[in-house]
């Protein structure tokens, strides 16, 4: 099926109003998660924002992607354009129809929405574990004087 078909296609079958192609790309919202679709070469591409790096911990959260990208038909990367966390999927568009599309779209979604919780959820253990350590910190400078 052609890209602008299957745009039509889901947009019929879900009710979804000014969902069009427009320079071979759309853009849809899932649950809350930004899709942007887009045409290249005879593929689909499916990507989503996953979020900001971590201020704290972002090469061990970085190797966790990375690791991920070995088990799954989606990987991750890094925007340049705001450096921000993506997710991206490529698929055939000879090989979809409306419903390899939608159950296609919806794992896509559904590994975005763990992988941002997952993200979500990283910060605030990185910011507390710099918290502990801040706090178990001697209260003597290096030179031996109390720090005030």
């Amino acid at each position: 099926m052609e890209f602008p078909e299957l745009i039509a296609d889901f947009a019929a079958r879900h009710g979804v109003e000014g969902l069009a192609v427009e320079d071979g790309a759309a853009a849809i919202d899932v649950d809350g998660i930004a899709i942007l679709l887009a045409s290249s070469g005879g593929d689909l591409l499916a990507t989503a924002e996953i979020g900001d790096p971590p201020p704290e911990g972002a090469a061990v959260f970085a190797d966790l992607m990375l690791e991920a990208n070995l088990d799954s038909d989606a990987f991750f990367a890094k925007s340049k354009e705001n450096e921000r966390y993506v997710l991206v999927r490529r698929l055939s568009l000879a090989s979809l129809d409306g419903e390899a599309f939608d159950a296609a779209l919806e794992a896509f979604v559904n590994r975005a929405e763990s992988w941002r919780k997952l993200l979500a959820d990283y910060r605030p253990a990185a910011e507390a574990a710099a918290a502990a350590e801040k706090e178990n910190s001697s209260a003597f400078g290096a030179n031996g004087f109390f720090q005030v």
